[in-house]
């Protein structure tokens, strides 16, 4: 009796499908396409969002290991600029499914994979997620160490140390950590589709604040000093291969927010909203790698020191200057960077995790009871024992794009080139043979043979990534190309596969529809006789159409106004 109380109380309010449900439940009302009062980001919301994402100490110390194998800093910021275009061409179309018909990554990528299929990619996710948030909110508790430094002085630092050295921390860090985990822990209430004013808050603070540590840190080094960054440069094929390895990891930086993207763009009005998401990239990330770069450059010109990491830099100026106006400055500064780790630490990590838990135990999981568990358990993998003891760890975590790359690739070849934007609603949830994503036993053949595919080509890099030297310069080159042979080799397998075992793109009821670019997107994935047809979506006697769509057609062709950001 207590237990049957007990699944009672954390099941998730049951949707009309769920209640019909007899076997396994696919879907929930965060699965489930979100109806349009929750459709609330516009042009400005992606802008913003994309623009800030980039404002964050990850990409600030990006080029930190891309100057020690010798590139100058213009090397690192063309790779950067390169990256960003290529970040940007995917990144739009990767958002135009889900902005079309309004589901999520975990939803989304059935279409593909299959509805158990998607299960493997979608928990290969959720996990890197975990493991990103927990090492993010370390770094902002680093940063929240630095402003309790500005604010309590002596009093702060001289706090005793009751911890072994072995804990991979200090009692101060650790305080500062929870300090700043209670902060953050609130926001993690917030459903995805009202977090719009957290990013623009976040452009609206953050960019002004970095590039005041920039002037700050130029002006009083007399100059940027870029040439003094370098020690040893590479000429000839090493230099190319240098400038690859900039460019694949530049990218692998921003890779998140390409595959989550979903996530978010369920919430536009129509897909033309999203297409600021690529001003937004190309703008911000090329500038603040080469912000690092400069303030960075700086610091060893005044301090004598190369600090890559922004609270290093904070704190080795707190030491050469301490007094109030430094003290107010870098407080300042520092925590702006707090509160854009954290909105980052949103945006990439938690929402994501959400999502996932929500695709993967639909009866249970809501995204935001997602959210709540995602930073609890960036509490228990313990961050600050990854980041002092398992540098090979991180190096692992950073690799992750061998197996997050074919996945972007086979999702964007399957809605553009092999179902030409037509994605049948009532299938992405139903599962048994009856539903055209099922595939065979619910996992797509094709889709995990191009994958495995994407992820051996270049795999084997990791292991010279983790032991250098173990393997010849050909794997370490390999590697060093992974974000273009992975996503390459994975897309066009696919299509290939395909083009010899078609997927089935239209239900039974209708195989003879024609397949046109986007057919099904005017009526959101449904036809007239499907069951649980959504009220909001209107057909018409002579075809399917929406007027919800038609709606947004209209307000997108609108002149997009900034005072629209209030109210995202």
């Amino acid at each position: 009796m207590f237990f049957a109380r007990l699944k009672k109380l954390v099941q998730v309010e049951e949707t009309e499908e769920m209640k019909q449900s007899t076997g396994k439940t696919w879907t929930n009302a965060d699965l489930a396409p979100n109806p349009p009062e929750t459709r609330r980001w516009d042009s400005w919301s992606f802008f913003l969002f994309q623009f800030s994402i980039s404002f964050s100490p990850t990409t600030y110390n990006a080029g930190a290991s891309l100057v020690a194998s010798g590139l100058l800093w213009w090397h690192i910021f063309l790779a950067a600029w390169v990256g960003s275009i290529l970040c940007c061409i995917l990144v739009v179309m990767n958002a135009r499914g889900p902005s079309r018909y309004h589901i999520g990554f975990p939803s989304f990528v059935r279409i593909s994979a299959g509805l158990r299929g998607s299960l493997l990619w979608v928990f290969i996710r959720g996990v890197v997620a975990i493991l990103y948030m927990a090492t993010q909110t370390l770094y902002a508790g680093y940063l929240m160490d630095v402003c309790l430094r500005c604010v309590f002085g002596h009093k702060w630092t001289d706090i005793p140390n009751h911890l072994p050295a072995s804990s991979g921390t200090t009692s101060r860090k650790l305080l500062a950590f929870f300090i700043l985990w209670f902060i953050q822990f609130p926001f993690m209430f917030i459903h995805p589709s009202k977090t719009g004013p957290i990013f623009a808050a976040k452009s609206f603070i953050v960019v002004p604040s970095l590039f005041a540590t920039m002037a700050w840190a130029v002006h009083h080094a007399g100059g940027a000093h870029l040439d003094k960054l370098v020690v040893t440069t590479v000429t000839g094929s090493q230099l190319g291969w240098g400038f690859m390895r900039a460019l694949n990891s530049t990218i692998s930086n921003v890779l998140p927010p390409l595959v989550n993207i979903a996530d978010l763009a369920r919430y536009a009005n129509h897909p033309k909203q999203t297409w600021t998401i690529t001003y937004g990239l190309f703008i911000s990330k090329p500038i603040v790698i080469l912000i690092g770069m400069i303030i960075a450059s700086c610091g060893k010109h005044m301090y004598g020191t190369t600090y890559w990491n922004l609270w290093d830099f904070f704190n080795a100026t707190l030491d050469h200057n301490w007094n109030a106006g430094a003290r107010t400055l870098v407080f300042l500064a520092a925590l702006t960077q707090v509160y854009a780790t954290f909105v980052t630490n949103i945006s990439s990590n938690s929402i994501p995790v959400g999502c996932d838990l929500a695709g993967l135990f639909p009866r249970y999981f809501t995204i935001v009871r997602g959210q709540i568990l995602c930073a609890i358990l960036a509490i228990a993998v313990v961050p600050w024992k990854i980041v002092s003891s398992a540098q090979q760890f991180l190096t692992f975590l950073n690799s992750y794009i061998c197996f997050i790359c074919p996945i972007l690739a086979i999702e964007i070849v399957d809605y553009w080139f092999v179902r030409r934007g037509n994605v049948h609603m009532p299938s992405v949830f139903l599962g048994g043979p009856q539903g055209i994503y099922w595939y065979w036993h619910g996992i797509n053949p094709r889709a995990y043979a191009a994958w495995i595919i994407g992820v051996v080509l270049v795999v084997h890099g990791v292991a010279n990534a983790l032991h250098p030297h173990s393997l010849n310069a050909a794997s370490t080159d390999i590697y060093n190309m992974g974000f273009i042979l992975s996503t390459l080799s994975a897309g066009i397998a696919y299509y290939l596969i395909c083009l010899v075992f078609p997927v089935k793109i239209m239900p039974d009821a209708h195989a003879d529809e024609p397949v046109t670019w986007e057919r099904l997107g005017s009526s959101e994935g449904f036809f007239p006789d499907d069951l649980n047809v959504p009220e909001y979506i209107a057909f018409s006697s002579h075809g399917m159409s929406s007027s919800v769509e038609e709606e947004s057609e209209g307000k997108d062709e609108k002149t997009i106004e900034p005072s629209n950001i209030i109210e995202v």
